[in-house]
């Protein structure tokens, strides 16, 4: 028998929080309980199979953050950086990128900011 599980946001005008509900039992959670539960969650998945594809689908609507927070620092281990995003739903990321990956990323970019400099001609 499968129970139905809804999610919903409340205390919309007070204090915020989410309230998980599974069959007749229910579960409050504030931001920061909601945060961990993203985080424990996001650890489960990783380990589960099959394992999220390498490269994204283009038929899925991904949540798009525009123009999002950022940190990059050099990594205290390895040779390269982390880098960290936000997104303003899921939290910071961090990504621990060695320095080949950094140098793949950095000829990326500049090819793609290239680009669109050549199609939209040179912004002030």
């Amino acid at each position: 028998m499968t129970r139905p599980m809804s999610i919903e946001k409340v205390n919309e005008y007070g204090n915020n929080a989410v309230r998980i509900a599974v069959g007749h039992d229910a579960v409050m959670l504030d931001a920061s309980d909601l945060d961990a539960v993203i985080e424990h969650l996001a650890m489960l998945r990783a380990a589960m199979r099959p394992e999220i594809p390498k490269a994204p689908s283009r038929s899925h609507q991904y949540v798009i953050e525009v123009d999002p927070c950022w940190h990059a620092e050099k990594h205290p281990l390895l040779d390269g950086a982390m880098l960290f995003l936000r997104h303003s739903g899921l939290g910071w990321a961090g990504f621990a990128l060695p320095t080949e990956s950094l140098a793949r990323l950095h000829h990326a970019r500049t090819l793609q900011l290239k680009a669109s400099t050549e199609v939209h001609g040179l912004l002030n």
